[in-house]
Order: C-alpha cells, then structure tokens, then sequence
C-alpha cells in the first residue's frame, strides 16, 4: 500500500465517524483527553471521543514530536546495527489513529467501564542523520540523509473508562497491538569521487538486516535508501479527559 492509500483510509473513517455522530440520542457525549504515556517520548498525543450508541464509541488520537533526537536510541541500533547511522539522528513524527469502542461492562452506558474494538494506526516519520565516509585524501566527512517513512497498521485494543469525578475521566488503554507494514526514502544531495562513492557504497551495505529490505544507491551527485519492512508495535495509554 502507499501512502496516498494510507490517507484515503484516514479520510474515509473521518467520514464513518461524522456520519455516526448524528444517531446520538439527547444524552450526547464528547470527551477530549491527554494522553500521559507518549510524554516519555517526548510526543503529545491529543484524543476526541464521542458516543453514537450507549455502548459504542469512536475515538480519534493524534500525536506528534517536534524533531529531537532518537527516543529509545538502543532499539533503532539493535534495529540497523550500524551506530553511525543512528549516532545524530534525529525524529520528529505525526500519527493518527481512529478506532471504534464497545463497552461490554453492565454499567457501561455512557463510555464507561472495560471497553474492546479494532483500530487502524497512521504514522509519518521524518528522519536526519549525518553519515561519515571517508575522502580521497583519508579525511572523515559525512554526507546528510534526510527523508520521510510512512507507516500504517491494524490493530486491536482492550482497555478501561472510569470516572474521577462528575466531567473528569480516566482512560487507561492496557493493551493495543498492531501490525502492518512501513517503507519510505533517505536521500542526501554531495559532490563525491569514484573513491568516495565506493568507499560509502560498501558503509551503507551495512545497514542490511533481516528485518529491514534496504535498497542503496551511491553515485556522484550523493546516497540515497529507499527501505521497506513490516511494522508493528503495541499502543498503550492513560489518559485524563474532560467531558462535556
């Protein structure tokens, strides 16, 4: 899938949740809420849910990450093996992701109590790093990679509502994992000798793993990869909401 496939599906939950909105009964619900878990990744992350059935429910979380350097840096090294790619990199992010909600507790009318659903996940990861070669004349330089990877994935999650007071609501998402697939494009724009373009050629083949398929090109104008792979991880949340 590309990601032009990944937005159409976005846009097309959008229009599911605005179409369900109407059905609400007078007891119309909405709840905004911060989510606190992401903050460890220096991401906010921002949700809006609102009730279309007593017990059923969409919610939409968004999040992003102003660019900073690679959160959790041990996973990404264990992941590409190679630390001079990931020694100065940096990330910044946006996500997006709907999901549908049924409360199954007796007491659950209103958003509240034990919840399931299935969710798709969206994600746009923009990616910088500086990568050293070596020159003609034996000096180390780097040669600036900069570009996007999108990702998209499917998954299911289990979780609890509850009260803190009147308007004042917890979200504590237990469980949400995800699976599905991810690629994008690294590029960086330098003058480089047959030398030079050899000598990165063969430091970028270093990448290679089983997990990533990473596909270089080396000529005299710069680098580029273009990298695809599965994608999955798990969502997990506690959030504080007000409902109004």
């Amino acid at each position: 899938m590309k990601t032009k496939n990944f937005l159409g599906l976005t846009f097309l939950s959008l229009t599911i949740i605005l179409c369900l909105m109407p059905k609400l009964s007078s007891a119309q619900q909405n709840t905004v809420k911060f989510n606190l878990l992401p903050l460890i990744g220096k991401t906010f992350s921002f949700e809006y849910e609102r009730m279309v059935a007593p017990k059923m429910s969409v919610n939409a979380s968004v999040g992003f990450r102003a660019k900073s350097s690679l959160p959790f840096k041990k996973y990404f090294d264990d992941l590409i093996e190679d630390e001079n790619f990931t020694s100065d990199a940096t990330l910044d992010h946006f996500t997006f992701s709907p999901e549908f909600r049924f409360y199954t507790s007796k007491n659950g009318t209103g958003g509240r109590g034990f919840y399931v659903g299935p969710f798709f996940k969206y994600g746009k990861y923009n990616i910088a790093t500086n990568y050293p070669y070596e020159t003609d004349e034996g000096n180390t330089e780097t040669v600036p990679l900069k570009g996007g990877i999108g990702t998209w994935g499917f998954g299911f999650v289990i979780g609890s509502q509850f009260n803190l007071d009147k308007s004042v609501f917890m979200d504590f998402r237990i469980l949400g994992p995800h699976y599905g697939g991810a690629s994008g494009t690294i590029s960086g724009k330098m003058d480089l000798s047959p030398q030079e373009q050899q000598y990165l050629r063969e430091e970028l083949e270093n990448l290679q793993n089983d997990i990533v398929d990473i596909e270089t090109t080396v000529d005299a104008q710069g680098a580029s990869l273009k990298a695809k792979s599965p994608w999955g991880g798990i969502r997990a949340g506690l959030s504080i909401g007000y409902r109004f």
